[in-house]
């Protein structure tokens, strides 16, 4: 398990390869986003919070079914701050998929999924993505599941709930996202 990242927000030359895949990962700050990318990478949790500052860099080795290698997956995790709003669109050119994210304690956050929606498909409208439920270990739901599944058949994708605390769904979300991505572009020749 490698996590990389760059002091200057880009990606790291020797993480870049032909089988490397460009995974972003969106929503309101402090729905978890930066823990799913530490539980994956790392297989633990930050203990304290802090805002993600513009973007950071998250690198894992995936292996897919039916793939003739690992894939190198860059997540670009985003920070959910609105005054990194104009950072984060010069950021998405070379998505190949993203996870919107929102925590199923937040019913704010949940509103606010058609915001980060509408960012993606301006900046990268062929990018296949899924609709993540944070925090599902949480007693204290403001989000039902259902409400969750609705919005997202409406909206034509699949939908997960997550927890970056127990690792529930974690690798199934970021490698789900992966198969999409690599289905919409036939370029990964590994797949």
């Amino acid at each position: 398990m490698t996590n990389e990242k760059s002091t200057d927000g880009y990606a790291n030359p020797k993480m870049v390869s032909s089988s490397a895949i460009k995974i972003a990962i969106t929503g309101d700050g402090a729905v978890g986003k930066t823990s799913l990318c530490k539980s994956l990478t790392d297989g633990v949790i930050p203990s304290d919070y802090n805002i993600t500052v513009g973007t950071e860099i998250h690198s894992k080795k995936l292996n897919i079914a039916n793939s003739t290698k690992p894939l190198n997956l860059l997540i670009w995790d985003f920070s959910g701050q609105e005054r990194f709003h104009s950072v984060r669109n010069g950021l998405y050119k070379g998505t190949r998929g993203a996870l919107v994210v929102f925590d199923v304690t937040s019913r704010g956050s949940f509103f606010d999924v058609s915001d980060w929606i509408r960012e993606l498909k301006h900046n990268c409208s062929d990018a296949p993505f899924v609709l993540v439920g944070n925090k599902s270990d949480m007693n204290d739901r403001e989000v039902s599941k259902e409400e969750a599944e609705e919005l997202a058949r409406n909206l034509g994708v699949p939908y997960l709930e997550t927890s970056a605390l127990d690792g529930k769904n974690v690798g199934t979300a970021f490698e789900h996202i992966t198969k999409l991505a690599l289905n919409r572009d036939k370029r990964f020749v590994a797949y």
